[in-house]
């Protein structure tokens, strides 16, 4: 499965969450979720597969983000979902994403219809230009989790800084289509309590 290097399936259900991010982490829900199954998805390289299309990257002056977010969502639809799924009648599936893959669940929502909701948690999406992408690109969905560390517009780099900027408005475009949402708060930057952030996301789309 091109893109994806790794995966794991934890659990039994007939509601799946697809996790991207914090795969230490993923067989630990089943103790609040026993009626979810969690598919944790180690993605190969997250500046090539989890961007929705070339950008440059604020980290590396000179270098750019491959934009082959389409090729781990083929792989995603295509392949993953049968082989952990099978012929299991499917009631609910989520995707949830943390950092770059929080800009892929967005991303995957406005071209698939296979979700029902989806989690951006400390989502990169200060990405350029992705703001103006769903503004004309309406997600498929019915429900969707944002968060953000307090401390993650104190970032020096001018464009990681317009992360909670562009996070409220793309929330806000989201809320005028009409869809579920949920934007909360955590303490701290951006790589800090990554379980507990997740967890939330679980929780808000799981109900």
């Amino acid at each position: 499965m091109k893109g994806i290097s790794e995966y794991q399936k934890y659990g039994e259900g007939n509601r799946y969450v697809y996790i991207i991010g914090g795969e230490e982490f993923v067989s630990s829900f089943l103790l609040s979720y026993p009626d979810a199954v969690f598919v944790s998805i180690k993605v190969e390289d997250w500046n090539r597969y989890l961007s929705p299309y070339r950008a440059e990257n604020p980290f590396r002056k000179g270098d750019y983000f491959s934009g082959e977010a389409d090729t781990l969502l083929a792989s995603i639809c295509n392949e993953l979902i049968s082989l952990v799924e099978k012929d299991e009648e499917v009631k609910e599936r989520y995707l949830v994403g943390y950092s770059m893959g929080g800009l892929f669940s967005l991303y995957a929502s406005s071209i698939s219809d296979i979700l029902k909701g989806v989690g951006s948690v400390s989502g990169s999406l200060w990405y350029e230009k992705f703001d103006d992408y769903l503004s004309s690109h309406p997600l498929k969905i019915e429900k969707v989790y944002f968060s953000l560390g307090r401390k993650e517009k104190e970032s020096r780099n001018k464009v990681l800084k317009t992360v909670e900027e562009k996070t409220k408005a793309i929330y806000e475009t989201i809320v005028k289509e009409g869809i579920e949402c949920s934007f909360s708060f955590q303490e701290g930057g951006h790589f800090q309590d990554e379980e507990k952030r997740i967890r939330e996301a679980i929780s808000y789309l799981l109900g």
